[in-house]
């Protein structure tokens, strides 16, 4: 299902891999190294956004004329795929069995590593078209909702390190051509300001730690679940940096968006492989 609008979105995001340095190198070159810097990636974020939209509307529309079925997974067959060096990769994909009402067994094949922690014969849901009952995916997020989140990923955080990286650009220029204004008074911190700001970089290191124990010590025996449990901690500990770093007088905004880029990271990470678990 959607095999059209993933292709599509696939080739996008590969053209704007081609596009979005070269475009960047010619901006660089005309301009600065950070405007150049900032566009080629824009460009890759925008194409990857527009993938993940577009591919996020098919899947939406698709599915809506979908019903569900409790299928079984019967077996898992091995895919080969091979990269651009030649290497070779093996992965076991589920095959799942489902009953349509009219009474006949059908089967759907999902993404290769999907369902690794069910064995045979484990009910899975299987979504399948009310108008073409053979139309049919496995109905857990990576076979579902993995390809939007991916793109989603690809896209979002080419497009902030570009906002990042212009606005860089942007606050360089009036200093290279001297018109930079009189930088503003560096304000003092209160003795509150400064507890409360202790207190919030303690509590966000302990996060940070726990993160990191997590991904180690999380009491599940799926790998996905631990990093996904720790990424997402170790995520929130950085986004928590970022909260503390914005209390008056506030770090340099720029500065405190590398938290926010880091910890935004980890927790999109972090959720898909807790997701896909």
């Amino acid at each position: 299902m959607d095999e059209e609008a993933t292709t599509r979105a696939l080739i996008v995001f590969g053209l704007s891999l081609l596009v979005g340095p070269a475009i960047g190198g010619l901006v660089g070159w005309l301009k600065n190294f950070f405007w150049g810097v900032g566009v080629g990636a824009l460009l890759i974020g925008c194409a990857g956004l527009y993938g993940a939209a577009t591919l996020g509307w098919h899947r939406y529309q698709s599915i809506a004329g979908t019903t569900s079925v409790q299928g079984s997974l019967v077996e898992f067959v091995e895919e080969e795929s091979r990269d651009s060096k030649g290497r070779t990769t093996v992965s076991r994909a589920p095959v799942v069995e489902y009953v349509t009402p009219d009474g006949q067994k059908r089967r759907v094949k999902g993404l290769g590593g999907g369902l690794s922690d069910k064995e045979w014969g484990d009910p899975v849901e299987v979504r399948y078209s009310v108008t073409d009952p053979s139309q049919a995916l496995v109905a857990d997020f990576q076979n579902m909702w993995g390809g939007v989140w991916g793109l989603g990923i690809f896209g979002a955080f080419p497009t902030m390190f570009g906002l990042f990286f212009i606005g860089m650009a942007v606050k360089e220029a009036p200093e290279k051509s001297g018109r930079a204004g009189k930088p503003p008074p560096v304000r003092e911190s209160t003795p509150g300001q400064k507890r409360w700001r202790t207190r919030g970089t303690v509590l966000a290191n302990l996060v940070f730690l726990a993160g990191f124990a997590l991904v180690f010590l999380y009491p599940d025996p799926s790998p996905m679940k631990q990093f996904g449990a720790g990424f997402m901690t170790i995520g929130a500990g950085a986004m928590l940096h970022f909260l503390v770093q914005s209390l008056p007088p506030a770090m340099d905004f720029q500065s405190r968006s590398i938290l926010a880029i880091v910890g935004l990271g980890f927790l999109a990470f972090g959720y898909g492989a807790w997701m896909m678990a």
